[in-house]
């Protein structure tokens, strides 16, 4: 009990005689200034003020300074995503951004007008399951709102002279979000490739599709063989 009282006392004179307490030093550089080890067995507190308490922070967060005269914060610790794709940040945050990347499984045929395009239902990545498709139709949403990279090249044989279309449609709208439309100077029976690379704003939970258009029949080939490039179309995500 002396011996405490003691200690208590030399403290009190310390912090009466001087603006700063060392603790195994005769010079302390701050307000208290320990040399050697510290045990804490109950929660750290960082900020606050004169009457509110500072944070203690959650379960698997680590402390990051902010710098000379800011009081330190806690803040999640980086780890690696489970998801395949690519990592980006976007307000602070990183994570996987949403991709899909789909390939012709086959030659599609339509007509004069705008249609879905069919067989595009080779999936290379689709990394949030929000790409569905079959032999006539696709569809697919985004999971955030945000700017996606779009990416189409397609393969077309139609007739000389034609506009054919290809893009992205919103299907609630009911209007294209993005498209490219050339005129197809290939010979007739042959492949002219259109492409379309862009990036737009989209939003989370609205349906998209992939459409092509034309004023007479077409097909977009699935290409491949060696003499010509796959039809292929990509989204991703890049902010």
């Amino acid at each position: 009990m002396r011996k405490r009282s003691l200690l208590s006392s030399c403290m009190l004179l310390s912090l009466w005689a001087f603006p700063q307490v060392g603790i195994n030093t005769t010079t302390p550089q701050k307000t208290l200034h320990v040399n050697g080890s510290l045990q804490i067995t109950n929660e750290l507190n960082v900020g606050g003020n004169a009457s509110t308490a500072g944070s203690a922070g959650i379960a698997g967060q680590v402390l990051k300074s902010n710098g000379s005269g800011q009081a330190p914060s806690w803040q999640k610790i980086l780890q690696a995503p489970n998801s395949v794709g690519t990592l980006i940040a976007v307000n602070g945050q990183l994570f996987v951004a949403q991709e899909i990347t789909v390939q012709l499984s086959a030659d599609y045929n339509s007509g004069n007008s705008t249609t879905m395009i069919g067989n595009l239902t080779t999936e290379i990545i689709d990394n949030e399951n929000k790409y569905i498709a079959d032999a006539t139709t696709n569809s697919f949403q985004v999971v955030a709102d945000g700017t996606y990279q779009i990416i189409m090249n397609m393969q077309l044989s139609a007739t000389k002279g034609n506009l054919p279309v290809i893009g992205v449609w919103d299907n609630q709208d009911n209007q294209w979000v993005a498209r490219v439309n050339d005129t197809y100077s290939a010979t007739n029976g042959t492949l002219q490739t259109y492409t379309l690379i862009t990036s737009i704003d989209m939003l989370a939970g609205r349906n998209y599709s992939f459409r092509s258009s034309n004023t007479t029949n077409y097909t977009i080939r699935k290409g491949g063989s060696g003499a010509f490039p796959l039809s292929q179309i990509s989204v991703k995500r890049v902010k």
